[in-house]
């Protein structure tokens, strides 16, 4: 059994490299992803397939960010709310991003079950639309 500060500890750092097995073992096959309206991949994903394939992975083809993890915060009810920021830039563009979010997550006693996401999406997306040259 693990608590919900050490599962999404781990899904942070297995993100970033691609670790589809760890990836698999923290996160429930039933899964749920919100991901911010007006991003690309933004709405709901059902599964943790969907997730990864439709989230996450094309979250990391569009931009080559990492997220910073920066509060923890246990909520009353179970949940882990995690506050920081995505850095990095867009992979087309190369126009740098450096943006807030908020990560509200849920847990049984072995994975995750479920996060809601809230970032800027007219950061990122204006960083896909813009050229290299812009940004300077």
């Amino acid at each position: 059994m693990s608590t919900i500060n050490e599962l999404v500890a781990a899904l942070y750092p297995a993100l970033a490299r691609g670790d589809r097995d760890t990836i698999a073992r923290l996160v429930a096959p039933d899964f749920q992803g919100t991901l911010t309206e007006g991003l690309p991949m933004g709405g709901v994903h059902h599964g943790r397939e969907a997730m990864t394939e439709n989230g996450w992975w094309a979250f990391g083809r569009a931009f080559k960010v990492r997220a910073e993890p920066a509060q923890w915060l246990s909520c009353p009810d179970g949940r882990l709310l995690v506050i920081g920021r995505y850095v990095g830039s867009a992979r087309t563009s190369g126009v740098p991003i450096d943006a807030a979010f908020v990560h509200l997550w849920s847990a049984d006693a072995d994975q995750l079950t479920s996060v809601w996401q809230l970032t800027d999406s007219a950061l990122f997306v204006n960083a896909l639309e813009r050229t290299g040259d812009d940004h300077h």
